[in-house]
């Protein structure tokens, strides 16, 4: 906000000529007291004049939002080559799960249709920037993605157009990946598993720092691709220089680090695969910034905070640590709204203890649910001090709501019964046939000894008649009725489901594939969100992608994380943003999420005990 400040006074001052829709309201009081003091009204002694001074940054925020996006082309390396004007339609989305998308669509009159379909080889990169405040452009706010798809075409009106599609650098994610050990070329792999416990978001800086060092670091570049030479310079000599390569990783402050514990297991996976689950349970947030050599900021906040107040240090450390060219900058968010007790990494520890016993207990044994929002309440992670927050964000039902619209759905129709298996457990099969085969040798002793002392042709070796026959007919299958669903569901209710999962009954493998199909068809509730910018919070200023928001209906506050924002815009049509707040996607299972982190640490202790899997 203070940034949009110093917009508005530069431009009352002359130092920026304003867009032509803020000339009436820069005419106001306003602006008489701006010039007089250049600061901030006192509210005590002139209230009015305060409240004008917050009304009038509040509108000014507001405004800002209705300009057109800036949109830039850039080259392979990342270098400028042109503003995009005059475009007829686009749309820009940012997800906080997945790559988000683009469009623009161009007259094929263009002078860039040249320079793109004839000047550009197929296989050279273009890239898509897209600035949404075109006066305070920044890395924070800033969409950067990768050309896809040119299309030229003429459309049945006799239009000529070229569209531009582009997807978001977030997936690059989906094409790099977490070696089984990055400091080794792939034929030579030991261990097998890169393992690495620790808080979400410092072990997977780390290991996205290590693996992208393999691909740009000439020290490791080499080594790993020994029988690779096309990849032993990815970058030539300038990859030395870790704020000089094309893809870097936003520093982490480990002992500062609140986001849950977790354990990061992969080889040879994707980052977007070996991430998914791991983010989602501690509801961090994965980001590709584009940073530019423009942008003032550097895109290491944490290394700026720790001289935060020491004057000529902080610009000095926000100097430092600012790349070297234009780059895209990984990083990984804690949005779970979890704070904890300590505020240090301790508290990583207690949420995930907090979440295994919700997850194990609360949501499987005794779902609490006061606020009637569809979610059981956390229990055990108050009583340890890391529960989340309730968000600062809310929309409110109303009249003159910012919700444009507002969908609950309500999944119904449970099934009674789950069903699961199909082979017993080992040690009923090997206790039956040990009990057959048994019987069978003593009858062959029987036989021997009742027509005389000696061995009788025949009775040798029928133990061995028995090869397994009567496998899985015991304990091979297993039910679980659910007793809510059979009281209160109805004569006509869906009476059977089967689980496909291991495929053994009376297992712990069983019991939880039981649990599974017990959860996949229950009864369950979903929404999906949509809302005005500045109705009352604005975009990227009160909220951002994948923050915690809420939204009311029917007298409910209903709390998700932001999924995603997109902006449309046309030639006739002013520029329309709309957040998607949390979705009417079937939720994962909790017994499962505690199940996985049980597994997480259970992992990491057999990797390190040298049960084989690593070794």
């Amino acid at each position: 906000m203070t940034d949009v400040l110093d917009w508005v006074e530069d431009s009352v001052t002359g130092l920026v000529r304003p867009p032509l829709e803020f000339t009436q309201w820069l005419n106001g009081t306003f602006r008489d007291r701006l010039i007089a003091d250049k600061g901030k009204p006192d509210p005590v002694n002139d209230p009015m004049s305060a409240y004008r001074y917050l009304r009038g940054r509040r509108d000014v925020i507001e405004s800002s939002a209705n300009q057109r996006p800036m949109l830039r082309l850039f080259d392979k390396n990342m270098q400028p080559i042109a503003q995009i004007a005059g475009e007829r339609l686009a749309s820009v989305e940012e997800m906080s799960s997945d790559s988000g998308q683009a469009s623009v669509v161009l007259r094929y009159e263009n002078w860039l249709t040249d320079f793109i379909l004839n000047q550009t080889k197929i296989h050279e990169d273009l890239h898509l920037v897209v600035d949404p405040n075109p006066t305070k452009p920044t890395w924070r706010t800033r969409w950067g993605g990768k050309v896809t798809g040119i299309i030229a075409k003429r459309d049945s009106s006799g239009i000529h157009t070229l569209e531009l599609e582009a997807i978001s650098n977030r997936q690059h994610a989906k094409n790099l990946l977490f070696a089984a050990n990055p400091i080794f070329p792939p034929e030579i792999q030991l261990p097998k598993m890169w393992v690495l416990p620790g808080n979400t978001r410092t072990i997977l800086s780390i290991s996205m720092f290590i693996n992208l060092a393999r691909l740009f670091f000439p020290a490791l570049s080499i080594p790993t691709n020994i029988f690779n030479p096309f990849g032993w310079l990815n970058g030539g000599i300038a990859g030395l220089d870790p704020l000089s390569w094309p893809l870097q990783v936003q520093f982490v402050n480990p002992l500062l680090d609140q986001s849950r514990l977790s354990v990061v297991g992969a080889a040879w996976t994707d980052w977007h695969s070996a991430m998914d689950d791991m983010l989602k349970d501690a509801g961090c947030n994965f980001r590709a910034y584009t940073w530019l050599e423009e942008d003032e900021e550097s895109p290491h906040p944490e290394l700026v905070d720790l001289a935060r107040g020491l004057g000529p240090l902080e610009q000095a450390v926000n100097t430092i640590t600012r790349p070297h060219r234009n780059c895209v900058v990984f990083a990984v968010e804690d949005k779970s709204g979890v704070t904890g007790p300590t505020g240090t990494a301790a508290d990583g520890a207690i949420n995930l203890i907090g979440a295994t016993l919700d997850d194990m207990i609360t949501n499987t044994l005794f779902p609490l649910d006061e606020d009637g929002d569809g979610d059981p309440d956390p229990v055990f992670r108050k009583l340890l001090g890391v529960a989340p927050e309730k968000p600062k964000t809310i929309w409110y039902d109303g009249q003159f709501s910012g919700i444009v619209e507002a969908e609950r759905r309500l999944h119904k129709g449970p099934v009674k019964t789950a069903m699961t298996g199909g082979r017993s457990p080992s040690i009923v099969n090997q206790a039956q046939t040990f009990a057959i085969r048994y019987a069978l040798s003593q009858l062959a002793q029987v036989i021997s000894y009742g027509i005389g002392a000696y061995q009788q042709y025949g009775t040798e070796g029928l133990d061995n008649l028995y090869q397994g026959q009567l496998d899985n007919t015991l304990l091979a299958w297993m039910r679980f009725t659910d007793p809510v669903r059979a009281l209160w569901t109805g004569d006509f209710a869906w009476q059977e489901h089967f689980e496909r999962g291991g495929g053994t009954a009376y297992t712990l493998s069983g019991v939880v594939t039981l649990r599974l199909g017990n959860y996949k068809t229950r009864a369950w509730q979903g929404f999906t969100v949509k809302v005005v910018n500045g109705r009352p919070h604005a975009i990227d200023i009160d909220v951002g992608l994948a923050d915690r928001a809420g939204f009311e209906q029917g007298g409910i506050i209903f709390v998700d994380q932001i999924t995603a924002i997109k902006r449309t815009w046309s030639r006739s049509e002013p520029v329309t943003i709309h957040l998607s707040i949390g979705d009417d996607n079937d939720k994962e299972d909790p017994f499962a999420r505690g199940l996985r982190a049980l597994q997480a640490v259970w992992s990491t202790l057999s990797h390190f005990l040298g049960e084989g899997t690593v070794f």
